[in-house]
């Protein structure tokens, strides 16, 4: 029987993404793909803000996408993403299987 997941990856990574971004200021988005290597000096200057939110969006959600469910929930943590679990969502899914 393969393991259970705790919760969609792919929608969570891009709820994180978003707020991560909204959470930080351009500039560190801008020094961040600079210190990764990503583009040099003069090709982050040429990017317009919106340019750059679309890049920013797209590594971050990259990255927490490729991340196990254990390094999502850190990341969760560590960026202070409030997540609620539906108790009674997941008590009748229990009972209905029982």
């Amino acid at each position: 029987m393969g393991s259970r997941k705790l919760f969609n990856v792919d929608e969570l990574s891009g709820r994180l993404a978003e707020h991560v971004m909204a959470s930080t200021e351009s500039q560190a988005w801008r020094e961040s793909l600079l210190n990764e290597g990503i583009f040099e000096q003069a090709e982050i200057g040429q990017l317009s803000e919106r340019e750059l939110a679309l890049v920013q969006r797209t590594l971050l959600t990259t990255r927490f996408r490729t991340m196990t469910e254990d390094q999502l929930l850190q990341a969760m943590q560590q960026y202070s993403l409030p997540w609620r679990v539906d108790l009674e969502a997941e008590y009748s899914a229990a009972a209905v299987a029982y």
